[in-house]
């Protein structure tokens, strides 16, 4: 697993050139070696699902011409019942309009970040992008990630807390449950939030005295 901290952006699109401006800006912007490009929907899907400790921007095509590659709703789909730190803007000649109850329904609750055209002007989307990286930099489930993935292996997997039971959890297992909101990363989470709190409290009514 890739556990570097540089934001990676994917490209998943059929319709999008390597050389093309929105390709070259943004790895001007963003460094060559962290933007990719996936003409194929599968491959995307699987470069993302096997570096989910790199902190990543999916740009993703709704509709791909291949038989074999399946729809964007799917790679999303896919994407999210592994984890929700990875920001998806979702870029199709496509109109929200089109698509059906379920689909919007399943793309709201599960936290889609932007819908755009892709006919807009790629500066647009350039944006969004930022928009993304700044959201995630942000996050306290994102910066606990950055955290634990800076740790070798072998830390990753010793054990880092104790629920009410008992039960010990690794990193790996904690960091897991984030990417899935689950009830073990969620706790963890707040845990964090309520000592930050408490320290930075305390320092200032240090320094009012």
């Amino acid at each position: 697993m890739n556990n570097s901290i540089d934001p990676k952006i994917i490209v998943i699109h059929d319709d999008i050139a390597d050389n093309s401006p929105i390709m070259v800006m943004l790895k001007v912007n963003h460094g060559e070696d962290n933007v990719l490009l996936f003409k194929h929907s599968q491959d995307g899907l699987d470069y993302v699902l096997e570096n989910l400790g790199s902190k990543m921007i999916v740009l993703l095509d709704k509709n791909f011409k291949e038989a074999r590659d399946i729809s964007g709703i799917r790679v999303f789909e896919k994407i999210k019942e592994k984890t929700s730190l990875v920001y998806i803007i979702l870029i199709s000649v496509s109109n929200i309009s089109e698509l059906d109850d379920d689909e919007l329904k399943m793309l709201i609750n599960k936290d889609l970040f932007k819908f755009e055209s892709f006919t807009t002007d790629y500066t647009t989307i350039l944006g969004l992008v930022d928009e993304a990286l700044l959201n995630l930099s942000l996050r306290i489930d994102c910066v606990i990630e950055e955290w634990i993935m800076k740790h070798p292996d072998e830390a990753r997997n010793k054990p880092l807390i104790k629920n009410k039971e008992g039960i010990s959890f690794t990193m790996n297992e904690v960091l897991e449950s984030i990417r899935k909101q689950g009830e073990v990363g969620v706790d963890f989470e707040r845990s964090l939030l309520k000592l930050a709190i408490e320290i930075f409290s305390r320092q200032k009514l240090i320094n009012n005295d």
